[in-house]
């Protein structure tokens, strides 16, 4: 029987799950904080200007102010891009499985705190693909054979879907009961990226997200049909959703 793949089921949802929960961390003090000053204005500007003056600086006050708060939480909001990409790539994504690929999401290793953005398993291999919303601003620069993006070496960009990969072989090994071999590979929303040759960082590849796609399906085979149905059983079973 060929397992079903899981089409975008959970795409981003670890990373939408901390977008909610630090954005959510002491909103009722930022709330009353913001309460407070708006009722300060408002007096202060309704004594000397009269009340219809006191409403519009309470609203030009709270307007303001919760501009300055979400200006603030550059941290929540990467969290929240980080989602959006993510769920953006799955999109990309979600044709393999017309040509019998699964591609699961955000999954949990089963240990550590780190999660696989989107893993596809198919007859060309099995690929542990992480996705990185950067801002347009960024760009990939490679001089020889080192690549840098903005100021983060290659290596330091490739280092967690490096490990991520080797979890994901070291388990799936372990359950199947004979080697797997799981490649990393990095799409990359935004940033800007070289048009021709594949940009390579400690021999992972640094994709558009839109090239990733063709370049899974472009690999070599190496797992035959039946292999695919009995990794992607595996791996559905002992890498569950990272947040259920």
């Amino acid at each position: 029987m060929f397992f079903r793949p899981s089409r975008t089921a959970g795409a981003g949802a670890s990373a939408y799950a901390q977008y909610r929960a630090r954005i959510a961390e002491g909103r009722t003090r930022r709330l009353l904080l913001r309460a407070g000053l708006v009722l300060v204005s408002a007096v202060v500007v309704g004594w000397l200007w009269g009340w219809a003056a006191a409403l519009v600086v309470a609203v030009v006050v709270g307007v303001a102010d919760t501009a300055y708060r979400w200006h603030q939480h550059e941290a929540v909001r990467t969290w929240r891009k980080g989602a959006i990409g993510e769920r953006r790539t799955a999109r990309m994504l979600r044709p393999l499985g017309r040509h019998g690929y699964t591609v699961l999401h955000d999954r949990a290793l089963p240990s550590g705190r780190a999660n696989i953005d989107h893993l596809v398993i198919g007859t060309t291999g099995v690929f542990v693909v992480d996705t990185k919303n950067w801002h347009r601003g960024k760009r990939l620069v490679r001089r020889g054979r080192s690549v840098r993006v903005g100021g983060a070496s290659g290596g330091q960009i490739v280092r967690s879907v490096v490990y991520e990969a080797g979890r994901v072989a070291d388990t799936l090994t372990r359950g199947l009961g004979r080697p797997v071999t799981v490649v990393p590979v990095v799409a990359v929303h935004g940033a800007n990226m070289p048009l021709l040759r594949v940009a390579k960082a400690s021999g992972v590849p640094l994709l558009r997200a839109s090239q990733v796609r063709g370049w899974i399906t472009r690999q070599p085979a190496t797992l035959s049909v039946r292999e695919v149905a009995e990794v992607s059983a595996t791996a559905e079973r002992l890498l569950p959703p990272y947040v259920t």
